[in-house]
Order: C-alpha cells, then structure tokens, then sequence
C-alpha cells in the first residue's frame, strides 16, 4: 500500500470520501439536465392572426391535432342558448382544465383551442360552419357523431364525451395561443 494512505487519518479519507460523492453527483446532474430538458415536453407557439371568423386552424402538437377556432358573435350566442340536445352541456365528464368549466369551453368566448379526435373511436372530425342544428359544429365521420363549436357532444351520439381541451395561454392582442403539455389533463378514453 502507498505510504501516503497509509498514513491517511479517518477524517482526510472521510473528506475524500465526500468530496468524491459531491463531484459525482454534480457530474451526474450536468449530464443528465439536458437529457431531462430534452425529454420534458416544450410550449408551442401558434399564430393565429390569419384564422378568420367561423375559420379554424390545426396545428400538431405532441402527436395531436389541435384545432383553433375563431367563433363569431352568432356562433357564440348559438353555444348560450337552449342547451338540452347535449349530452354533458355543464361538461361535468369532460376532459378540460378548470378554465374551461364555462359554456365556450374556452378561456375566452372568441377562441376555442381544443384536441380534433373525437371520443368515440379516434378518428378527426370535420368542422362544418352549419350542421342540422342550424349552427356550426365538428362532425364524426368515421361513425357520426355530432358536436357543437365548443366540442360538446350532442346527445344519443356514438361519442360518450365531450372532445379534449388542452391546456393553452392565449394572448389576444399579439394574436398568439401558447400550448402546453396536452397530456396533463385527465383522460376518459
């Protein structure tokens, strides 16, 4: 053995002991930061000065269609009214953050961001600015069902939930949706 361990007290091989423990616990974390950062799901920034009245947009985020919807006076005023042919109006089973526990579905009543899969099987649904209702809403075509322009499903429909909100900010002025992490809110299906 090296002389100079051998003549090593308890505490200087303590002290190594610690100073090797924190060296490699800061080496650990400094390689795995990035690693973490990478994995750890980024915000998308969308821009939404280009969508018109009663027009959407879609955007994939996180592997998802995200549609943005830019609801005129009508179509809001048609989310209001008699709300008895839906299946959840107060969407009390739905998949949505609290600041979306409101008629719009939506932190505010011109825009609805909302995940495009319907809750039934899947499959994308179709916006159609005018449906039986006389309003506009998103329509099923792989087996039917039926919603209104904030995503709520219509009764006796295929689908058993009104569609995702995802989480989101929106600032309306620089006409921009901030999404975030779509897969923190709670899933049905």
């Amino acid at each position: 053995m090296c002389e100079r361990f051998a003549k090593e007290t308890d505490d200087e091989r303590t002290e190594r002991r610690r100073f090797l423990k924190t060296a490699s616990a800061l080496l650990g974390a400094t390689v795995a930061a990035p690693m973490v950062a990478r994995a750890a799901p980024q915000p998308k920034v969308v821009d939404i000065s280009h969508i018109p009245l009663d027009g959407l947009g879609t955007v994939d985020f996180e592997g998802k269609p995200v549609v943005i919807l830019h609801r005129s006076k009508q179509t809001i005023a048609t989310l209001e009214r008699d709300q008895s042919g839906l299946a959840d109006p107060g969407s009390h089973s739905s998949q949505q953050p609290k600041f979306a526990d409101n008629p719009y579905r939506s932190k505010v009543p011109e825009w609805l961001v909302m995940v495009n899969i319907c809750t039934h099987a899947g499959c994308h649904t179709n916006y159609q600015q005018r449906m039986e209702s006389g309003a506009g809403g998103f329509f099923c075509p792989c087996h039917g069902s039926r919603f209104d322009a904030a995503g709520r499903v219509f009764r006796n429909q295929p689908a058993p939930w009104n569609m995702e909100i995802p989480e989101y900010a929106i600032d309306t002025q620089k006409k921009q949706v901030q999404l975030i992490h779509a897969d923190r809110v709670r899933r049905l299906y």
